[in-house]
């Protein structure tokens, strides 16, 4: 039976993973981006070359029209959509008092309202057709009582979509089952080396190793099913576990 995804951000990093894991897992897929168009051509490009089904398709998040137009194509090209992964955000170093209220804006549309807008087209579109889905939001697991100064608007869109889970999979039954991945690290971000990286791999959580970004798709395909509605997964190796003051990007750097 054919299976349809769409993965906000997908053009590189964790979203370009989960979009080549749904490919390889049976799903044709809707690579987002809205910037980076050179890389969700190289992402689509391999996901066909590689026996998959892909295309990309761009908009920009802070739009409302931009978000439904971004849905409508999705349906204008596979005729449906059962899956819809919200893992595109906007992410800076920045501390309260002193962020900036531009920063504090796009966080809030990017890291929340837009895979509110998004729930929201994807429910009157399936409605419509009769059909249903499901949504899976991609947080952060600082979100689960971990937090810390840094990434201070960041992190103000995502506790914003971490605690509208249950919310909105009682606001979105029966047509839409609504779950979320809260992570931890996964890749180097910021202006972590590969070197810090690794270091931080070994130390922030109990099992020295991160939970990564194909982690992250396999606890996707899980929440899939029909069981699984109003989830919160906390997908991170034990981080969350380990209590910190500051983003272990900046607590474990590599000696030297």
């Amino acid at each position: 039976m054919k299976k349809v995804a769409l993965v906000t951000g997908a053009a590189k990093r964790t979203g370009k993973v989960l979009a080549e894991y749904l490919c390889k897992n049976g799903y044709e897929t809707a690579v987002h981006f809205n910037l980076s168009s050179e890389c969700a051509t190289e992402t689509i490009e391999g996901i066909n070359a590689a026996g998959g089904s892909a295309i990309s398709i761009q908009a920009d998040l802070r739009d409302s029209r931009s978000i439904e137009a971004l849905v409508s194509s999705v349906y204008d090209h596979f005729g449906q959509l059962d899956l819809l992964i919200n893992n595109a955000s906007v992410f800076w170093q920045d501390h309260f008092p002193s962020f900036s209220v531009e920063h504090l804006d796009e966080a809030w549309e990017v890291n929340c309202r837009a895979p509110i807008m998004l729930t929201r087209a994807f429910y009157l579109q399936a409605k419509a057709v009769g059909m249903s889905g499901v949504v899976i939001n991609i947080v952060d697991q600082k979100v689960k009582q971990n937090f810390h100064r840094d990434h201070f608007t960041y992190t103000v869109g995502k506790t914003a979509l971490g605690n509208l889970t249950t919310m909105l999979a009682i606001s979105a039954s029966p047509v839409l089952r609504v779950n979320a991945i809260f992570p931890g690290l996964m890749l180097p971000s910021d202006d972590q080396t590969e070197a810090d990286f690794r270091h931080a791999s070994q130390l922030s959580n109990p099992l020295h190793r991160v939970a990564g970004p194909r982690d992250v798709a396999a606890a996707v395909l899980l929440l899939t099913s029909p069981a699984y509605n109003g989830t919160d997964f906390v997908v991170d190796a034990g981080q969350n576990l380990v209590r910190v003051s500051e983003d272990v990007l900046y607590r474990h750097r590599a000696p030297g």
